[in-house]
């Protein structure tokens, strides 16, 4: 019955029926299910010895029973027969949580790690060509891999969930809570494993360690957000992020709510469960397909952009409208604007970063839009198409783009800046901020595209390379040989915008200054862009004239 269900499983998804061959083996299902017992077993004992007994009744904070404060020891209740009456409820909770919070990080962690190292071990033996070639759509190699590679890992997690139910159910979480938490997972996991895909199919230029890599930045993402939960005041904007972390969303006994204080536009989502819940899955739902486009993208033709031109615009506007109405417009006021602003600036800082890798085409790509070009202005002198090209082609290079991607992102915060309840020059500052922040995008665009146009064989790893070198150095190299007046040489880095915000008394002609040197080096980068556009266009034209 088995082999029959297995087998018809594999021809609704071939690609899945190959992934489990491999791995649903006896020995690698006993160790899923053996390590899961483990985990669940040692859960058990660690809470087990926290439970008091008649010996240890007094406590410096109440542990898992009933009594009352003496002095500053609590005093555990017992009974008639002299034994400690134990909070059930309490123990069952904390039982229930920690091993939410090991199914969370399991399935996140695990199933990304194993997902990244899959596709990284087929590019090694040269079986995803292969897999290309098969008679079957992305979409259903895509599912397949989701749902083949971390199937073993998908026995450890639903061996701890009859054990996983019982706990909640003895902690008075309803059956409800316990199910909208299971589905809430399944969609984030969905989210992040088509993240995972994605990074596997455009990081190969690592080298293999590409699965740690994508790993370790996500453990980072969380960490993160640990030690910013630790803090009395959370940024409105950085909740947006919370809302598509499955941790934040583990009921408990007490009913308590992670998102009371989110609010979207003024509108107070976070008192109403449901609200919060259906804009988790939106958020969730939109950046799958989004990740899902590229994925299809990049899975079907090797050499082209993770997104297309029109795609990324619609991206940056739906990032824009979700950062910016979670920005703090309940209390336009409040004294951490400052910081909210930041936190905008930060969060489409790694936007832009996955729009200059999403958009930027390779030397080759280039080239034959340059002969295209080459060739059309040659034979219409009179018709001009250029910008349309270089707003919504396929194949023309990225900055107008970006620029316009930037553009999006600058009107939003402006929109944000305007009605806050603070002086003109504060608005005006800001403003400036924000156009510091727009030529800087545009110059690492820009930057990226000609590094790409290089011949070198490791064009990616070397792009990759000198861009984060031009980010870190200059701000390294500025604060050591200028350390009186880092404030005014940081101006010429990837800081400036923020250091706009933090700091307001730099000068009015040192900023002029700043920007004027912005647009001198974008002018040069455009320059030499325009030149090698060019001589590409020339020499292919030759070189297709000659062959034929």
């Amino acid at each position: 019955m088995m082999r029959n269900m297995i087998s018809g499983l594999g021809e609704l998804n071939p690609q899945f029926l190959r992934e489990i061959k491999g791995r649903l083996k006896t020995p690698n299902v006993l160790l899923a299910l053996f390590i899961s017992f483990l985990v669940q077993l040692m859960l058990f004992i660690y809470y087990q010895a926290e439970l008091p007994t008649k010996e240890t009744i007094y406590y410096s904070l109440p542990r898992y029973c009933q009594g009352e404060w003496i002095n500053s020891e609590f005093k555990c209740a017992v009974d008639q027969y002299g034994k400690v009456i134990i909070n059930w409820r309490a123990w069952h909770d904390h039982v229930f949580s920690s091993l939410s919070l090991i199914i969370v990080f399991a399935l996140v962690l695990v199933g990304v790690y194993l997902l990244i190292d899959d596709l990284a071990r087929e590019a090694r033996r040269d079986t995803l060509g292969f897999i290309r070639l098969a008679p079957q759509s992305p979409q259903s190699i895509i599912v397949g891999k989701i749902l083949g590679v971390p199937i073993n890992l998908y026995i450890a997690i639903l061996f701890a969930i009859p054990w996983h139910l019982w706990l909640g159910l003895n902690a008075q979480i309803s059956l409800e809570q316990i199910l909208i938490f299971y589905g809430i997972s399944l969609v984030f996991t969905i989210f992040y494993y088509s993240g995972a895909l994605l990074f596997g199919l455009i990081a190969s230029w690592l080298g293999g360690v590409q699965s740690w890599v994508g790993t370790g930045l996500l453990i980072a993402i969380f960490l993160f957000y640990k030690v910013i939960d630790s803090r009395d005041f959370i940024p409105y904007t950085l909740m947006t992020l919370q809302l598509i972390m499955p941790q934040y969303f583990i009921p408990n006994s007490s009913g308590d709510f992670s998102f009371t204080n989110f609010h979207w536009f003024g509108i107070s989502l976070g008192n109403n469960f449901a609200m919060t819940i259906s804009f988790s899955l939106l958020i969730s739902i939109i950046g799958t397909y989004f990740l899902w486009q590229s994925l299809k993208r990049c899975y079907s033709l090797c050499h082209t952009t993770m997104l297309s031109k029109q795609q990324s615009y619609l991206l940056t506007s739906s990032f824009t409208i979700l950062t910016v109405g979670s920005a703090g417009w309940q209390d336009l006021t409040y004294l951490n604007k400052d910081i909210e602003i930041l936190m905008l600036m930060f969060a489409n800082f790694w936007l832009f970063l996955y729009l200059i890798a999403a958009l930027t085409h390779h030397r080759q790509t280039i080239q034959d839009w340059a002969r295209y070009q080459h060739v059309y202005s040659h034979n219409y002198p009179g018709k001009h198409k250029l910008i349309k090209d270089l707003i919504w082609g396929e194949k023309s290079p990225n900055i107008l783009a970006i620029a316009i991607n930037a553009l999006i992102y600058v009107i939003g915060s402006s929109i944000f800046i305007l009605a806050l309840s603070e002086p003109i020059l504060y608005k005006l500052n800001i403003f400036l901020a924000l156009t510091f922040a727009f030529t800087v995008i545009i110059i690492h665009a820009a930057l990226a595209q000609l590094l790409l146009l290089m011949k070198n064989g490791q064009r990616l790893l070397w792009t990759n390379v000198i861009l984060a070198a031009v980010m870190i150095v200059p701000v390294v190299l500025l604060t050591m040989l200028f350390p009186d007046s880092a404030h005014t040489s940081l101006l010429f880095s990837v800081f400036a915008p923020p250091l706009l915000i933090i700091s307001s008394e730099t000068a009015g002609i040192t900023k002029a200054i700043a920007i004027m040197g912005h647009i001198a080096i974008f002018g040069l980068l455009l320059w030499q862009i325009n030149r090698q556009l060019k001589t590409l266009g020339e020499s292919a034209t030759k070189a297709l004239l000659k062959s034929s």
